[in-house]
């Protein structure tokens, strides 16, 4: 039995990854344990994120990590209603997924202590039982994601099914990211992100009701707007918890983040801002001996920001690709300035 760490991190993705970096900071013991094989695979993100949250809670910006930045965006419907902005700096990120999480272990920081192909069986207490080894430890950091066996079971119907397939297409010269809304994407939206100048990433998440598998989803959208069919070179698929986020992230020595509490944007399901912030908060707490700190910045910062987007999701998709155009037409009237911190601050 190893009784060497203050706190073990299960999970290996962003969440974990982020309080792995507060505790190492903060010269805590700790060590991070996860069953994949090597960080930053399979990807489980499109790599999209708000460059106003990324430098409001501290995530990496190393240009060796990001794919593209985004200037100039539309939101549009496959029934004809758009907005356009574009802005004079960047006011988002496409990172690579696989080089952005290996950053988090090996640079931001320095190296962290990270031990993988090691499947988590059982916690019991202040016990981590794998399949080859036993923890003692203080704290646990559960950071394992929507589908873990530690976690609670996912809604079926507050699931989005997001694919995502990256595709050679030149670089576009007009925007770096669209998103149309469209009742062939019940809940959620296709996408046009830009990636290299010879690749895009093209995808869809929805509400999987119908039970149509994601890939037709996103081949009959591409027979409808062939501007965006082209050879694929890799693909993504993930779930994404689309819930209301939970009350509760701590529970006894347990610290939930990331997916586990639903620290999720549902207006774009994005999950990588919620995933490093609540990690680092996680982290922090633990290095400062106060687990509450976790919990008051849960309530007080992070939860109020994505009960925002969880209310604005339901009123987006009242009705449909309907609800969207009505949107559009009021959002239409707002100054500029406003529509840009709107939009810009997603």
């Amino acid at each position: 039995m190893e009784k060497d760490y203050n706190t073990v991190i299960v999970g290996a993705g962003t969440g974990g990854l982020s309080a792995g970096i507060a505790l190492k900071k903060a010269d805590k013991s700790y060590i991070i344990l996860d069953r994949k094989k090597e960080i930053g695979l399979p990807v489980r993100s499109t790599g999209a994120v708000s460059l106003e949250w990324v430098k409001r809670i501290g995530m990496p910006t190393d240009d060796s990590i990001v794919a593209s930045k985004i200037y100039a965006m539309k939101f549009q419907t496959d029934k004809g209603r758009s907005i356009s902005l574009s802005f004079d700096k960047p006011v988002g990120l496409v990172y690579d997924f696989t080089k952005y999480e290996k950053y988090l272990a090996r640079d931001f920081a320095g190296d962290l202590n990270i031990k993988m192909e090691t499947q988590v069986i059982s916690i019991d207490g202040n016990i981590v039982k794998t399949t080859t080894d036993e923890f003692e430890c203080e704290n646990i950091v559960m950071a394992s994601g929507p589908q873990s066996a530690f976690g609670q079971k996912l809604d079926k119907n507050n699931v989005l099914v997001a694919y995502e397939e990256t595709r050679e297409l030149p670089r576009r010269d007009d925007f770096q990211m669209i998103l149309w809304f469209s009742d062939m994407a019940p809940g959620g939206y296709f996408w046009d992100f830009a990636d290299s100048d010879s690749t895009r990433k093209i995808g869809v998440c929805y509400y999987p009701l119908s039970g149509e598998q994601p890939k037709a989803v996103l081949d009959r959208f591409t027979r409808k707007f062939p501007e965006v069919d082209g050879k694929m070179v890799h693909t993504m698929a993930h779930q994404i918890p689309l819930s209301r986020p939970s009350d509760k992230v701590i529970d006894g020595n347990r610290l939930y983040v990331g997916d586990m509490v639903n620290a999720v944007l549902n207006t774009t399901a994005g999950g990588l801002q919620g995933a490093f912030w609540t990690g680092k908060y996680a982290g922090e707490a633990i290095s400062k001996g106060d687990l509450q700190i976790y919990q008051m910045g849960w309530d007080k910062e992070i939860k109020p920001w994505l009960m925002k987007h969880h209310n604005l999701h339901r009123k987006m998709h009242r009705n449909g690709s309907k609800s969207i155009g009505n949107l559009m037409l009021l959002a239409k009237m707002m100054p500029k300035s406003m529509k840009k911190k709107v939009f810009g601050g997603l």
